[in-house]
């Protein structure tokens, strides 16, 4: 079955899989958003101070030119070593461009230096998880959390790490935690439902199922239908079954392929 990660907008990475990669650039310092052509003029009147060259990284990254953006983050850095939201940044690029070892890397150099954003720890986590160190990404995620216990989907991303770990009490503690929140959350009934069915705990499961496709911001066209011929299978069982003894239902049920189709 398809997991993923997510982050503030909604479905994104990890091994797994998640829709869009929320990982933004942390703006504090960056206070305009002008396109390149402004900063590249700043950085001809100023070629020798580290925030124009930091602020065309960021346009260029919002651009999607990561090249461009590794470019005027290093250059910032090169003019301030101690400038911290350049190597915070330099991260997010190294990322994007699926350099997840550099990723991590950057986070702890960011995590080294003075003031650093909390969102390191959250971005230190997807990345452990791209590699499969889901223990880390544990640790990574609840450091985030301490901090920002409200971020969209930062539970979310914490249980699906114990999750991997087969630690089912946490996992299932974090997606409700999740939901204690941010209640109109799809994914968190999504990976509910997903791992009640696995455990075989089907009322559960069609419970948080049927949540799941009364969210609006549940828009993956695939995992709608998944959801929907599990919760048709799963009441189709219930009904045949009605007062007497369902076993060998539920035996057929277990047996179905659509709780693990991708």
């Amino acid at each position: 079955m398809r997991r993923s990660i997510t982050s503030a907008a909604g479905h994104v990475i990890v091994g797994m899989t998640v829709g869009i990669l929320a990982f933004g650039t942390y703006t504090r310092n960056a206070l305009w958003r002008d396109d390149i052509a402004f900063w590249e003029d700043g950085i001809r009147k100023a070629p020798q101070k580290e925030r124009p060259h930091h602020n065309l990284g960021y346009a260029y990254y919002e651009a999607g030119r990561f090249e461009d953006a590794r470019r005027e983050f290093e250059m910032a850095l090169a003019l301030n070593p101690q400038f911290t939201l350049s190597m915070y940044n330099l991260g997010l690029v190294f990322y994007r461009k699926g350099m997840t070892e550099k990723t991590i890397e950057y986070c702890q150099r960011t995590l080294a230096m003075k003031d650093p954003p909390p969102e390191t720890y959250f971005n230190l986590g997807l990345a452990y998880c791209q590699e499969g160190r889901y223990g880390p990404a544990v640790r990574s995620f609840k450091t985030f959390l301490k901090a920002k216990p409200d971020y969209p989907n930062g539970y979310t991303n914490l249980g699906l790490a114990y999750q991997h770990l087969k630690r089912w009490r946490e996992a299932v503690q974090s997606f409700e935690e999740e939901l204690r929140r941010h209640p109109e959350d799809p994914y968190s009934h999504l990976y509910l439902g997903d791992l009640y069915f696995e455990r075989k705990a089907y009322h559960e499961a069609l419970f948080h199922f049927k949540k799941c496709l009364g969210c609006p911001r549940l828009s993956d066209k695939d995992e709608v239908v998944r959801v929907q011929k599990i919760i048709s299978r799963i009441e189709g069982v219930s009904r045949r079954s009605g007062q007497r003894d369902g076993r060998r239902d539920r035996q057929r049920l277990e047996r179905d392929p659509i709780g693990s189709e991708a």
